[in-house]
C-alpha cells in the first residue's frame, strides 16, 4: 500500500493577497486540510480519535515556497508520513503547480495526545500501520534551535478571538503564523515574498488572552531579509512559540 496521499485545490479570492496570490497562511491550510483527508482516508476521521479521547496537536512547521499560485490557479498537495515514534509522528508534504512543477515543500511533527488528560501518549500501532510509512523524511530540515529575541525592532499586541479556537479548544495554529504577519514591517510585507517560515508551537492559549508578536530583523543581504519572532502570553508571561522567516524581494 502507497503510503502517499494526494489532493488537489484551486485557489478561491478570499484566499489571496493584494497581488493574487495565495496567502502563506492559505497555503499552511492547505496542508493540513491534506492530512486530514489522509486521515479521513485510512480510517481515522477526527470524530473517531475525538470519541477515544484522542487527537494530534501540531508542534513545528518548516516550509519552503519557491512559487505562490495564484487566484483561480489548481495545485496538488502530496503528504505521507515519515516516522511514527512514542508519541511523535513526522508529516512531509509537496506542493505541485497544474503543470506538476514543485512550487513548495514543507515538513511537519505532530504530538499524539490524550484529549481527557491534555497529555501525549504513546502512538497505537494500529494506528501507525494504518498509514504505513515512507522513508524520505525532514525533507525540510529542522533548526535544531531558535535565536531568543532580546530587543524586538517591530512589535504588535492582540486578544484572542472566539473565532481564532479550533476543535482541540485552543488557539488553531495558523493563527500563530497570522499574528506573526502582522508583526513584519510594511515596507517588506508589500516588496517581499516569505519564502520560508520554521516555527515551534511552545505553549496553548485560549479564547481571552491577551498576546504579544516581537520580531527581530538578523540579516540582510543582497535580496533577502531574515527575521527571528517570538510570540508571547502576556497574562501568563509564557512564550507561546518561536519562529524564524526568510523574505525573498518580489520581482515586479
Amino acid at each position: 500500500m502507497n503510503s502517499n496521499y494526494k489532493k488537489e485545490f484551486e485557489v478561491h479570492y478570499y484566499e489571496i493577497n493584494k497581488y493574487q496570490e495565495a496567502t502563506p497562511v492559505a497555503i499552511i491550510n492547505y496542508l493540513e486540510e491534506t492530512a486530514i483527508a489522509h486521515s479521513e482516508f485510512v480510517g481515522y476521521r477526527l470524530e473517531r480519535l475525538k470519541k477515544d479521547g484522542y487527537g494530534w496537536v501540531l508542534n513545528r512547521w518548516s516550509i519552503n515556497i519557491e512559487k505562490y499560485p495564484l487566484w483561480g490557479e489548481k495545485i496538488l498537495v502530496e503528504t505521507w508520513p515519515s516516522r511514527f515514534e512514542k508519541f511523535y509522528a513526522n508529516r512531509e508534504f509537496k506542493i505541485f503547480n497544474g503543470n506538476g512543477i514543485e512550487i513548495g515543500r514543507a515538513s511537519s511533527l505532530w504530538i499524539f495526545m490524550n484529549t481527557e488528560k491534555r497529555r501525549p501518549t504513546r502512538i497505537p500501532y494500529s494506528l501507525a500501520e494504518a498509514y504505513k510509512i515512507n522513508g524520505e523524511i525532514e525533507i525540510v530540515p529542522f533548526s535544531k534551535e531558535f535565536e531568543k529575541v532580546e530587543h524586538s525592532s517591530y512589535e504588535k499586541g492582540f486578544k484572542v478571538r472566539r473565532s481564532d479556537i479550533d476543535t482541540n479548544n485552543h488557539v488553531n495554529n495558523t493563527k500563530y503564523v497570522e499574528w506573526l504577519l502582522e508583526g513584519i514591517p510594511d515596507e517588506v510585507y508589500n516588496n517581499y515574498n516569505l519564502s520560508c517560515i520554521e516555527i515551534v508551537y511552545k505553549k496553548e492559549t485560549y479564547h481571552g488572552s491577551s498576546v504579544y508578536v516581537n520580531c527581530s530583523d538578523k540579516y540582510e543581504k543582497y535580496d533577502i531579509i531574515e527575521f527571528d519572532h517570538s510570540i508571547f502570553d502576556y497574562d501568563r508571561s509564557i512564550e507561546l512559540a518561536s519562529a524564524k522567516t526568510r523574505w525573498c524581494r518580489r520581482i515586479f
